[in-house]
C-alpha cells in the first residue's frame, strides 16, 4: 500500500547574508517523506541542514519553492497559522536540547501542554506516563543542569512528543553524547516511530546515525541527494 506524503519540498531554496556576502544554504531542495519514515540527513556542519529542518518546521521561510506539511502549504500560513503547524503536527528538537534550566523534567514536559490549555489532571498523567516512556522515573523534580547528555536529549525527546506530534525533526540528536549513549537516543526515535507512528527526520554530521533509519540522504553545499 502506498503511504501517505506528509513533507513535501519542491525546488525549496534558502540564502542568507553573512559578513556582507551571500551564503546560499539550500539549493532547489526537493524531498518527499512518507507518513511513518525515519529519514536520516547526513552532511558536515555548514550544509544547510538545520536550516532544511526549520523551514519544515515553519520556523523560517524559503526565498521559493514550496513547502506542504500535512497538506498545509506553509508558503499560505500567516504567522498564527505556523504556530498552530508546530503546537499540533510538527516538534522540533533543537541540537542543544532547547530545555529550560529553571524548570525541572518534569515542568520542562507540561510546557507544552501548558501552552495548549490542556487541563491539570490531562497534563499530570500525560506527563507521568511519557516520564515512564523516556526510562527517566524518580528525576521529575530534577533540572536539566543534573542530568547526563543522553538524559537531557530524552527529556527534549518527550517533550516533543507532549502534544503527540505527527512528525519529528529533530537537530544534531548525538551530536554531544558519546556512541554509546548516541546509539541508545536512536534506538528511542526507533521506539518512538514504532509506538506511535510518527514520522521522524534527523540530521546529523555523524554518518553512524544512518544505520538506524529507514532512508538516507545527504545534504552538501546545500544540494540534497539521496544516498543508495
Amino acid at each position: 500500500m502506498r503511504r501517505d506524503i506528509v513533507v513535501l519540498l519542491c525546488d525549496v531554496w534558502k540564502s542568507y547574508r553573512s559578513r556582507g556576502e551571500v551564503v546560499t544554504a539550500l539549493r532547489g531542495v526537493n524531498l518527499r517523506v512518507a507518513r511513518g519514515e525515519i529519514v536520516g540527513i547526513h552532511g558536515p556542519s555548514g550544509a544547510g541542514k538545520t536550516t532544511l529542518l526549520k523551514i519544515i518546521a515553519g520556523l523560517e521561510r524559503p526565498d521559493r519553492g514550496e513547502v506542504i506539511v500535512e497538506g498545509y502549504n506553509l508558503n499560505q500560513l500567516n504567522e498564527d497559522g505556523l504556530a498552530m503547524l508546530r503546537n499540533t503536527i510538527v516538534s522540533f528538537i533543537p541540537q542543544e536540547y532547547g530545555l529550560i534550566d529553571e524548570l525541572s523534567v518534569y515542568e520542562n514536559i507540561e510546557l507544552p501542554l501548558l501552552l495548549a490549555g490542556i487541563g491539570h489532571e490531562e497534563r499530570r498523567a500525560r506527563v507521568r506516563e511519557l516520564i515512564e516512556y523516556i526510562g527517566l522515573r524518580g528525576k521529575e523534580h530534577v533540572k536539566p543542569k543534573y542530568l547526563s547528555g543522553g538524559e537531557k536529549q530524552r527529556v527534549a525527546i518527550a517533550r516533543a512528543l507532549a502534544n503527540t506530534p505527527s512528525i519529528l525533526l529533530a537537530d544534531e540528536p548525538t551530536a554531544n553524547l558519546d556512541w554509546e549513549n548516541a546509539s541508545k537516543v536512536m534506538e528511542l526515535f526507533k521506539q518512538v516511530n514504532r509506538d506511535f507512528k510518527t514520522t521522524i527526520i534527523i540530521v546529523s554530521h555523524d554518518p553512524r546515525i544512518l544505520r538506524f533509519v529507514d532512508r538516507r540522504l545527504i545534504l552538501q553545499d546545500g544540494v540534497l541527494r539521496e544516498v543508495s
